[in-house]
């Protein structure tokens, strides 16, 4: 299959447009800033592959190519699009992976993870993902930084969200909410965990744990019977949850008993202490001990 970057820009706020000044006019302003983001996008390779909406999702074939449309876009509805006394502002997010091409569409993983790019984008950001960036080759002539992890629907593994500012002035530049929401109010469920010394805690609203082997783990326990990506915390349904997804499986002493998951996942109560791979609980700086 071939690779392209999937880019979708939608208007923000558009719902209040139609409420505040009527279906005929929102929709002809619009159009208006929807055609100049295409206009923009075909000046670095982009593809238009179709409008939905208020909202535009246009191809093209690298991360480079997507990041200077979407500073392009930015800085061109930046220039004022302005309908009443309301100023029109766009939201971008884009992917890079492989793309299913039938009938001048486009389809896939690749399509779905753009979109919730998108999605955790306010009005005026650009927000994607450290692999897309990566692989942009335009790190250090960007600037951008780190807003943390998320899940994204069919990842096992969370993924590194990035903005990248476009204003030559990033101070006025508002932090994204949508995947780490920096001013909700404080947590009702806590979960305190010591690996080795180290501390952690998760809240509600803390995204997914990865446990296992691999750098790329949120919580790398070199346990010599440990899968890379081999364990995953969260917390859904009013509980905190470990999912195994190792080849060995994970053992897990609470409440007086002690139980092996492997391929499923269990509710973590009270206090306990979790093992990866086998066993053996005598390594002490290779078991998770947890409180809830």
């Amino acid at each position: 299959m071939p690779e392209l970057t999937v880019l979708f820009a939608d208007i923000a706020q558009s719902t209040s447009l139609f409420e505040k000044y009527g279906d005929d006019k929102a929709r002809s302003t619009i159009s208006v800033v929807l055609d100049n983001l295409v206009n923009v996008a075909e000046k670095f390779q982009g593809k238009l592959i179709k409008t939905i909406g208020d909202e535009i999702m246009c191809t093209f074939p690298s991360p480079k190519f997507a990041i200077k449309a979407a500073i392009g876009m930015q800085e061109k509805t930046r220039e004022g699009f302005i309908i009443g006394d309301h100023s029109i502002g766009i939201r971008i997010g884009f992917h890079h992976g492989a793309v299913i091409e039938e009938n001048g569409d486009v389809y896939g993983d690749t399509v779905n993870v753009a979109a919730r790019m998108s999605s955790l984008a306010k009005k005026g950001q650009i927000i994607t993902n450290a692999m897309t960036f990566d692989d942009s080759s335009l790190n250090s002539a960007i600037n951008h930084r780190h807003l943390g992890k998320t899940k994204i629907k069919g990842k096992l593994l969370a993924v590194r969200i990035i903005e990248i500012f476009w204003k030559k002035d990033d101070t006025q530049v508002t932090r994204i909410s949508s995947a780490i929401d920096l001013k909700l109010p404080e947590a009702a469920y806590t979960m305190s965990m010591s690996i080795n010394g180290r501390q952690i805690k998760m809240t509600e609203k803390s995204p997914n744990k990865i446990i296992g082997r691999g750098e790329e783990c949120d919580i790398q326990i070199l346990a010599p019977m440990a899968s890379r990506s081999h364990a995953e915390i969260e917390f859904s349904d009013g509980n905190f949850k470990i999912a195994d997804h190792s080849t060995n499986g994970t053992w897990i002493e609470m409440g007086g008993n002690s139980l092996r998951l492997h391929r499923d996942k269990t509710v973590l109560v009270g206090s306990g202490r979790i093992a990866l791979g086998s066993a053996d609980f005598s390594d002490l700086s290779m078991i998770i001990e947890f409180k809830v």
